[in-house]
């Protein structure tokens, strides 16, 4: 396994500023002095007064979270970057500028933009920043924290149990929010067609949200995994439909190809992967990110369907009646084939 050897430099780890208290009571490092590893300030960009207030660096302030509040702020290209740097967090941002580029497919001016919208003044500053995130998260007495295993978590079944429940945390952190509801906003508009492409591992989740969806609107449709029919398929897509692709490790290349053949016809590309990103990311404008930590050697598909099911209940929740009206006629045309169906 890969270790990451992560020095923190240009700061004593036992230095401790003296410190004035603020009128609330909080405390401030006297002139000269340094805010501590937890509490490191985040500036705001002159002249973005739309910009949320200066922000420290503690739970749910961090480069993390700051990078999940400006997606709306971002271009195409830094939310490219956005979503490389939140799913190998915090490691691509304590790489070369040059590396971080490469891995998101833009520019290195695009990684420096990127890094001013989060309101930093350059990238050494910006990982001065992550620096410092780790030392906090090595110093923490809570990072140190092991909880004391459940009653039978030596067990097969509770171990997994306990993966499944990380599992979905992590995917919350994972995810980008603003992508997120531009992808309810894309499947709940009935005016576009909207296909659904799985590989091997994900297939159960393509028929699920395919599935799922068709009960709430039209215009939904499965792609076939077999080469020349999913071509065929795909072929006949517009500009505005949308192809739901899911792709995890081990990366299909026929998977990446169509999501590469339909963004060249204008069609929206929104790709469910997991933290590593799918070379199809490069085509998608959305990218929804899951965690799939597991027990034993398939990943965990616990993370993903949990987001297939909020998406879901976002999208029924949208349409509204139109989509009850729907599933109420889809019932009684299917009443007279299911068991114990009554009369209605």
């Amino acid at each position: 396994m890969e270790c990451l050897d992560v020095r923190i430099v240009g700061r004593d780890a036992h230095e401790t500023p003296s410190l004035k208290p603020y009128p609330n009571g909080a405390t401030a490092p006297e002139a000269g002095g340094k805010l501590p590893a937890d509490r490191m300030l985040v500036k705001n960009v002159p002249g973005r007064e739309e910009m949320a207030p200066d922000v420290t660096n503690d739970t749910g302030a961090r480069i993390g979270e700051l990078v999940r509040q400006r997606q709306a702020d971002l271009s195409l290209a830094e939310r490219k970057l956005a979503r490389v740097l939140l799913a190998s967090y915090p490691i691509a941002g304590l790489e070369s500028v040059a590396r971080f580029a490469e891995r998101a497919g833009v520019s290195a001016p695009t990684v420096t933009r990127f890094i001013t919208k989060l309101g930093f003044r350059g990238y050494p500053e910006f990982q001065e920043q992550l620096r410092q995130e780790v030392q906090a998260r090595l110093s923490s007495p809570l990072a140190r924290y092991h909880e004391e295993e459940p009653k039978g978590a030596s067990s097969l079944v509770s171990g997994a149990l306990e993966v499944s429940r990380r599992n979905l945390q992590a995917t919350l952190q994972l995810l980008s929010h603003h992508d997120v509801e531009e992808v309810v906003q894309q499947l709940s508009d009935v005016r576009r067609r909207v296909l659904v492409l799985g590989g091997r591992l994900s297939g159960p989740l393509a028929r699920y949200l395919a599935g799922q969806l068709h009960l709430l609107r039209p215009g939904i449709g499965l792609v076939d995994t077999e080469r020349t029919a999913a071509t065929q398929q795909l072929i006949d897509m517009r500009k505005g439909d949308v192809l739901v692709v899911f792709d995890y490790r081990r990366y299909q290349s026929d998977t990446i190809e169509s999501a590469r053949l339909v963004a060249g016809q204008g069609v929206n590309v929104v790709l469910f992967t997991d933290p590593w990103l799918s070379p199809a990311s490069a085509f998608a404008r959305q990218v929804v990110v899951t965690s799939v930590e597991t027990v034993g050697p398939f990943d965990s598909l616990v993370g993903a369907t949990a987001v297939l099911e909020a998406i879901v209940a976002a999208v029924l929740a949208r349409l509204g009646p139109r989509a009850q009206s729907r599933m109420q006629s889809l019932e009684q045309l299917s009443a007279s084939a299911v068991i114990g169906a009554g009369d209605q």
